[in-house]
């Protein structure tokens, strides 16, 4: 009995992280659909490394930064959309999830990612993207 125990504590505690993951969500799809730049990047950690899209197999923040950047000012990305969210691991201060990213364009095209986020609370309080892995990347047409 003790193990289950553990596993509904377990179970309590993932329920009581999804919020903030879907929070963050939430954020990212509504700073790209109001092209709010600053507020979008802040969502994401200096220490970000993006993987899975890259030949050399890693972005550094910036580069992931400019990128995302020049897709905003440009208005080229759209709107991100998220579903699928699921729980993978946690700690006090770090939260890691798959999720499926919808990317729309303006010029019509949209991409489903099948990525792993992990999200983790900086010193000053705010939940931040410290890691992504993009495991699949497909159109949706």
């Amino acid at each position: 009995a003790g193990s289950e125990h553990a596993s509904e504590r377990e179970t309590d505690v993932m329920e009581e992280l999804k919020p903030i993951a879907e929070q963050w969500l939430k954020a990212v799809a509504y700073t790209v659909a109001t092209n709010e730049v600053e507020a979008h990047l802040n969502l994401y950690s200096r220490r970000l490394k993006v993987t899975g899209i890259s030949k050399r197999g890693f972005l550094q923040r910036d580069e992931w930064a400019e990128r995302r950047r020049n897709d905003m000012e440009t208005r080229r990305l759209l709107r991100i959309s998220h579903e699928g969210l699921k729980l993978i691991a946690h700690s006090r201060r770090r939260l890691s999830f798959r999720v499926e990213e919808t990317l729309k364009s303006t010029r019509g095209e949209e991409y489903v990612l099948d990525k792993e986020v992990v999200l983790e609370q900086e010193p000053d309080g705010r939940w931040r993207a410290v890691t992504e892995h993009i495991s699949k990347v497909y159109p949706t047409r």
